[in-house]
């Protein structure tokens, strides 16, 4: 298991009927929150997860989400067991914890699709990428 980092980056996201959108990048001082188990796959696992990658696409760290912060809901009955159901993207603001590490570059939301009814037809893959640093800001990190 890796050691955590102590340099974090904190994402805001959006995520809205338009999509998911990165509002803003943080650089902070604490240490990174660890991911526990191993890191899930496209077209292996389902849910959602974060990837932070470094330029050629390697995968440096990932970070799991929970369905419910995007498009889903858990409902009890008392005449059976809980059941997940999916709906339209949530207008939500959240946030996602990666370490702060050398050679990153983007961040990519992996999962299965988002509309409902693509969801069970459809496995995971990439949904999104988006790019931590732009060029021109890069001296400066």
């Amino acid at each position: 298991m890796a050691m955590p980092s102590r340099r974090t980056l904190r994402l805001t996201f959006r995520s809205s009927k338009d999509g998911v959108e990165l509002l803003s990048v943080e650089q902070v001082e604490m240490t990174t929150p660890p991911q526990p188990g191993q890191r899930p796959q496209a077209g292996k696992n389902g849910g959602h997860w974060f990837e932070l990658r470094e330029e050629k696409g390697g995968v440096l760290a990932h970070r799991l989400i929970d369905d419910s912060v995007l498009n889903s809901v858990e409902v009890h009955s008392p005449d059976g067991p809980p059941q997940r159901l999916f709906g339209g993207m949530r207008n939500i603001v959240f946030e996602v914890l990666l370490p702060d590490m050398e050679g990153a570059r983007t961040v990519t939301l992996v999962g299965n699709p988002l509309e409902p009814q693509d969801r069970r037809k459809e496995p995971s893959r990439d949904l999104a990428t988006f790019e931590l640093f732009p060029r021109d800001r890069e001296e400066n990190r």
